[in-house]
């Protein structure tokens, strides 16, 4: 049954099956419909809604807000019965030509759940949006979290929960040193934003925004999580490109004005290796070795700032590799340094590239490697078959590198060696790049240094039919046979 002072409002109350009721100014019941009247074990002659003073007051306190801002939320110690009190959300928009207040009721049963309001399909929608959702009241403590938003923060639910609002920068670092004045906009200005990181399980950075808003009809901050880590990569990504690009403009003109002098003096170099007495030779050599140099330099250059158009084709990975440690396998052990290549299961692994420009990019990992073993050692090049491609393996035993020296490696112009250029490493990570690859560095100081390159394959066929042709073929193959015992 439903109670109304006006007609007009029952045939509204009948359609409705939220507990819905009707007050005046001073909590005087003036209509309630039968779910809430069912809900608060109120009689339909009832006038008054029975709350305890704790609730009179929070009841003034609700009046003041919701005729100012048209709408509020509080919560009420409501007489249910047998002098037993129960809490209510009270959520109610107030009509001001009437002087009324339309009201949805709620009971609290949910500890610490300011979303629940009876119905347990909106606190699951809760969890199942995709950003991750924090709420704080007016004091600064958690007072809910969602799952997603407990994935990012990297704790237990139990962990959190009235905390203040501060404790979530725990599990984060402000990488744009503005905390401060996060928190500053927060309370003067009810809104906020900051970035943030963090390091996930498997040990790699991940990028957060947090925006925080303070909801003023419900007396929350709602703060929302957002995983930006891949829009953060894209940007270092395209800074990066922008780098290449202005080295770019800047290698044409070094070409043009450092080329045609460098072309005379080999030129006359050349001459006076012809007519100069031996005890000078040596200094010819010297300047030889220099101008050779220099014209490496300005051919990297050329190639990071406007590659030509190459051909691709299926090429043999395997030999690839091959003929690569055969190239550098003298001048290894002139360094005292031994290649080996790791036995692994004979593939005629096929891949769509240029061979040209795989096997520069593995000569010069090759020959990083030995400058940096200056006391000797092996460098084991590895071949091994992945799921959907190969990878490529490239071990040194040299010193290592700290972890700001991984994370500046593939920087143009950034180098370890006093005499390098830093272009070495940024030619290898474009030719990979150009081959829909992927290269990942290990490495740890005082030990040694790992490249793995990954490449996707085109086609995968084993050589031979059963182990006895494989054998037969390692023994034909007289690159393996010519590297040394280890």
């Amino acid at each position: 049954m439903v109670k109304t002072v006006s007609p007009i409002f029952r045939k509204l109350f009948q359609t409705v099956k939220d507990p819905l009721l009707i007050l005046n100014t001073s909590c005087q019941i003036e209509s309630i419909n039968d779910f809430a009247a069912q809900l608060l074990n109120i009689d339909k002659n009832t006038k008054q809604l029975p709350m305890d003073e704790h609730s009179k007051n929070r009841w003034s306190l609700f009046l003041d807000k919701i005729r100012s801002e048209m709408g509020g939320f509080c919560k009420l110690n409501i007489h249910v019965g047998a002098g037993k009190y129960q809490e209510f959300y009270l959520i109610g928009y107030y009509h001001e030509g009437k002087n009324l207040i339309f009201a949805r009721i709620s009971p609290a049963k949910f500890e610490n759940n300011v979303l629940e309001t009876g119905k347990h399909e909106i606190y699951s929608m809760f969890n199942d949006i995709t950003h991750g959702i924090l709420f704080t009241n007016i004091n600064g403590d958690i007072v809910d979290v969602n799952d997603k938003a407990l994935q990012y923060l990297q704790c237990e639910k139990s962990k959190i929960i009235n905390k203040q609002h501060e404790s979530i920068f725990i599990n984060f670092v402000d990488y744009q040193f503005n905390k401060l004045q996060y928190f500053a906009n927060l309370i003067n200005c009810g809104r906020a934003s900051i970035n943030v990181s963090s390091i996930n399980q498997q040990n790699e950075d991940v990028y957060f925004r947090l925006e925080s808003k303070l909801n003023y009809k419900m007396n929350l901050i709602v703060t929302t999580i957002t995983d930006e880590t891949e829009k953060v990569v894209l940007k270092q990504k395209m800074e990066q490109q922008e780098t290449l690009n202005s080295i770019g403009q800047m290698a044409a003109s070094i070409a043009h004005e450092i080329r045609n002098p460098m072309t005379s003096l080999k030129g006359f170099v050349q001459l006076l290796k012809q007519s100069s007495p031996d005890d000078s030779q040596k200094y010819l050599k010297v300047m030889d070795s220099e101008l050779q140099r220099m014209e490496a330099i300005l051919t990297e250059l050329l190639y990071l700032s406007k590659p030509k158009e190459r051909m691709y084709k299926e090429i043999s990975i395997v030999q690839v590799v091959e003929e690569v440690v055969e190239l550098m396998l003298q001048h290894a052990l002139a360094n005292n340094i031994i290649i080996k290549l790791e036995s692994y299961d004979y593939y005629k692994t096929k891949i769509i590239g240029n061979d040209n420009r795989l096997k520069q990019m593995l000569i010069n990992l090759v020959k990083n490697a030995i400058e940096v073993m200056q006391n000797g050692g092996t460098i084991t090049v590895k071949l091994e078959n992945l799921n959907s491609g190969v990878q490529i393996s490239v071990i040194d035993e040299g010193p290592g590198l700290s972890e700001m020296e991984l994370s500046h490696l593939f920087t143009p112009f950034y180098t370890t060696k006093e005499t390098g250029t830093g272009l070495g490493l940024a030619l290898v990570k474009k030719v990979i790049e150009e081959h829909n690859g992927a290269i990942n560095v290990e490495s740890t100081v005082g030990v040694g240094t790992t490249f793995k390159i990954s490449l996707p394959i085109c086609e995968e066929s084993i050589c031979g039919e059963n182990d006895d042709k494989i054998v037969e073929l390692w023994f034909k193959n007289e690159l393996l046979n010519r590297l040394p015992v280890v």
